[in-house]
């Protein structure tokens, strides 16, 4: 739930008049009153909706204000808010808004319940909105009844916090962003700019991908960076203050086409979770690796031929056979059955099983949807999702159950897929990965994140089910590319990498 304060104001009756009107393009379908405080629903509040009652609740409204003029708010005494659900959640009824407004009125401190005189308010509800997000609206005198004023302080923090509990109690999306719940929300800048130039999403939505399916499939720092570049993506180094000395954080960047500018994104910015220290959390260091990671990450670096190569050094340019699909898929259903003894309520377990499925299904994603996302892409979204933690929680960690899902990524970026290119392989991998997420939205549900829960579902029946129930057509269409190109590269089987 996304909670917007707007500009206050001193003039109660353009406000009134507003929500309860038309709109401004005739959006505002049903416009009317849901809730109110006491003293208005004493004298019929919410039903004041005729045309010629909106002065007389205005007035009401305005009634502190009246009695004592000489009291003054800075910016205004009209407060308002909006409350919206995301565009993709059904409409609640009116009685559920109802009892969420008045859960955000008592938690800003409006009503008696802050051992106050109250302030006097409305709640009204008209409608969508433009973008399709379900929605009400607070409009509030800020001069209590009294004559004493309202406390504004901290008040934004606070409706954030109230938007989260109502996420909690009602079983609604977690908006990316919030408390340390989500992923950085986008900002409206670059949804336009997305709109504008007719890309399929934005650069911070794919970049987010590719650096976890890259972390999902590397062994090392290393071969992270050098799997980022492979992919086309513009890495850069964050170095400690001293100099070049010790890499402490990165930057990434979509190579950008034509006369675009470059625009990047730090690891923080794509993810909580994809933070430099967070992704060594799953990597061993060594000063030899350590080392070989300060000199990967200089810009135009190139491997030094005169040494022997490490061991993983060609990870990322190996090939796979076809057979290694079926293989993974066993793997997944392996560690479906040791996260059995996982305890459901194992939040920083869980968040680490969500973000290795994530990455497998990024870097499958990466690989075959190319440019244009698809089912792949949303199921490895919002795995991402389920894989934050909140703040005061314990962060995500690598559960030993889950260690062997390195592998299943390094099949999905590298395994060849035959003559056709929706083999019986791939199917029962991602059977299995649709099972893997139906376990994390068990986990989902004993976190009390319903609507978590709600959407892992959502996306496994909406878009993984329809490929392994399509294969001759959306199997086909998104692996076309890549069956060609895997068939042209396979030259031998070789087996499962080291996970």
């Amino acid at each position: 739930m996304i909670g917007k304060i707007g500009r206050k104001g001193s003039r109660m009756i353009g406000l009134v008049s507003y929500l309860l009107g038309p709109g401004r393009a005739n959006e505002h379908t049903d416009p009317h009153v849901i809730a109110a405080d006491e003293a208005l629903e004493q004298v019929g509040g919410p039903a004041f909706t005729g045309p010629g009652q909106k002065a007389a609740l205005a007035r009401e409204l305005e009634g502190p204000r009246l009695i004592y003029p000489d009291v003054e708010v800075d910016g205004g005494h009209v407060w308002h808010c909006s409350l919206s659900l995301h565009p993709d959640e059904p409409p609640l009824t009116d009685e559920t808004w109802a009892d969420i407004a008045r859960h955000v009125i008592t938690g800003m401190g409006f009503d008696t319940g802050s051992g106050h005189a109250p302030c006097r308010w409305i709640a009204i509800r008209h409608g969508l909105s433009a973008g399709g997000s379900d929605h009400i609206h607070l409009a509030v005198n800020l001069i209590r009844e009294d004559g004493t004023k309202a406390s504004e302080w901290r008040s934004m923090k606070r409706l954030s916090a109230l938007c989260a509990d109502i996420e909690r109690r009602h079983g609604l999306r977690v908006v990316d962003g919030r408390a340390g719940a989500g992923m950085p929300g986008l900002t409206r800048a670059e949804i336009e700019q997305t709109r504008r130039s007719a890309r399929p999403e934005p650069d911070r939505v794919r970049l987010a991908r590719l650096v976890r399916g890259c972390a999902a499939a590397a062994r090392s720092e290393e071969e992270f960076v050098r799997r980022l570049r492979g992919a086309g993506v513009l890495a850069a180094p964050r170095y400690a203050d001293g100099g070049p000395t010790a890499v402490v954080g990165f930057k990434v960047a979509l190579t950008p086409a034509g006369e675009r500018r470059t625009i990047w994104y730090g690891g923080g910015s794509l993810a909580q979770d994809l933070t430099l220290p967070r992704l060594r959390q799953r990597w061993s260091s060594t000063p030899q690796t350590r080392t070989a990671a300060l000199a990967t990450w200089e810009p135009g670096h190139q491997p030094t031929l005169q040494r022997p190569a490490p061991a993983d050094h060609d990870r990322e340019s190996q090939q796979f056979a076809e057979s290694e699909w079926a293989q993974a898929a066993q793997i997944v259903a392996a560690v479906r059955d040791k996260l059995a003894a996982v305890a459901l309520d194992d939040t920083a377990a869980w968040a680490g099983v969500a973000f290795e499925a994530a990455g497998v299904l990024a870097i499958w994603s990466a690989r075959l949807e190319t440019r244009n996302p698809g089912p792949l892409a949303a199921a490895a979204d919002q795995l991402a999702r389920a894989a934050q933690t909140r703040h005061g929680q314990p962060r995500a960690h690598r559960h030993h159950a889950v260690k062997d899902l390195r592998g299943v990524a390094m099949v999905a970026a590298h395994a060849a897929t035959g003559h056709s290119p929706w083999g019986s392989g791939q199917l029962a991998l991602l059977r299995q990965m649709t099972r893997l997420m139906q376990a994390l939205h068990d986990a989902q549900l004993a976190h009390g994140r319903a609507g978590a829960a709600a959407q892992l579902t959502a996306v496994a029946r909406d878009q993984l089910a329809a490929l392994h129930t399509r294969p001759t057509s959306a199997g086909d269409t998104i692996l076309h590319h890549a069956a060609a190109t895997a068939r042209a590269a396979q030259q031998h089987h070789n087996p499962v990498p080291e996970r």
